[in-house]
Parts: structure tokens; sequence; C-alpha cells
């Protein structure tokens, strides 16, 4: 161990005249460094959401794991992107899922529909959703349903929670809510499914990242 931290106190001391690799002689033609393992990984520096979104004037290229999100960030020069680009899972009435700076939950009460948040500061949203729903009892053998669009334009969503559309309430199970969103703050565009669970305890969330 100490001579490798030997090596790269050496070979970062003036102009390096040749290509270095870690655990192996022979490290790639293209590469400037090569560490090679079979039982070990490259830890990158490991910080929060908000440790991350604090490192002041970002390299393009910087990367870091984002223990927030428990994945990958990059810096594109210009935002920072995490590798991470769905999540889905089931949830109870009142528990947010998120990805990136967008989360989403369906409420405890009042109408069964997808809210929106972002984690931190704003964000300018347009899109479109289609509903799909009965809201009777309906037998084993399905009934037909009703659909619905809905669009929003250039509307502004924070830290607290706000419903897509607010008069939208799936009642009962089997219901479905898809919303494509465009983050015009951000460049961003993802796509938010909400299906009704046969109980308040096992609806399903999703978050997709389109671009």
């Amino acid at each position: 161990m100490k001579a490798v931290i030997f090596n790269l106190l050496f070979w970062g001391c003036g102009s390096v005249l040749a290509q270095t690799g870690i655990g192996t002689n022979t490290p790639h033609g293209t590469s400037q460094l090569e560490v090679f393992s079979t039982n070990k990984g490259l830890l990158v520096p490991r910080m929060t959401h908000s440790e991350m979104n604090s490192i002041s004037n970002p390299v393009a290229g910087l990367q870091v794991y984002n223990t927030t999100k428990s994945c990958l960030y990059s810096y594109n020069g210009s935002t920072w992107i995490g590798e991470k680009k769905y999540v889905g899972k089931f949830v109870s009435a009142g528990t947010a899922i998120s990805l990136d700076n967008i989360q989403i939950r369906i409420p405890s009460s009042g109408n069964f529909a997808i809210q929106i948040a972002t984690i931190s500061g704003s964000a300018t949203i347009s899109g479109s959703s289609y509903n799909v729903w009965n809201n009777n009892v309906i037998s084993s053998s399905g009934a037909s349903a009703w659909n619905e669009g809905f669009t929003v334009q250039s509307t502004v969503f924070n830290t607290t929670f706000k419903a897509w559309q607010t008069g939208a309430n799936f009642i009962k199970s089997g219901g479905l809510q898809v919303i494509y969103i465009l983050d015009e703050s951000n460049s961003k565009a993802y796509k938010l499914t909400f299906i009704h669970g046969a109980s308040s305890s096992n609806h399903y969330l999703e978050i997709e990242q389109l671009l």
C-alpha cells in the first residue's frame, strides 16, 4: 500500500511522461490511468445531495457518489446528471418517491391522484397526462373505463406538494394516471405513473427520466 501511495505521489510531481497502471504493468493504450483488480473497486467521493450542489464551479466531467440519491452523479458543464434514470415501488398513501429533483406522492387524504414537488428550489413544468378509471365496483370480468386527457403549461412547482390535476380522484383500484412532464427550468423530461392499489398501502408509483 505504501508503494502505491509513493508511486501516486511520484507521478503527481512534475510532468507525467508515461501512462500509469495500478494493479497492472500494462495499462491500456488509450488510458492515461488504469486501475485493475478482481476483488476491489474504485471509490469516488461520497456526499449528500446538498453537499454536491454546494461544490463551487464544478468542472465538466466531475463525478461524485450522491448518498441522498444512492447513485453516481456527473457534472456535464451546466448541471448534475444522475446515473439512475428510473425508480418505481409500491407505497402507502402519503409516501413519496423521488428521482433527480422531482418527487411525487399520492396524498393520504383528499383526492387520490399524483401530487408533484421539487426536492429543492422550484421548477417550471409543462406537460400532459392520461387518466383511465372506473370509480364503480366492478366484477372480476372487468368493465369499461373512462378516459381523460389533461394539460398543464409553464406552471411553477416547489418543495410543497401540489396536485397535477386538482379534480382528478381515483377512488377504486385499477385506476391509472400517466403524466409526461418537461422540467423547463433544467431541460429534463420525465414520465410519472400511478396505479391505484386495492388498499391505501399498495399503490404503485414510478418516475422515469426520459431526457
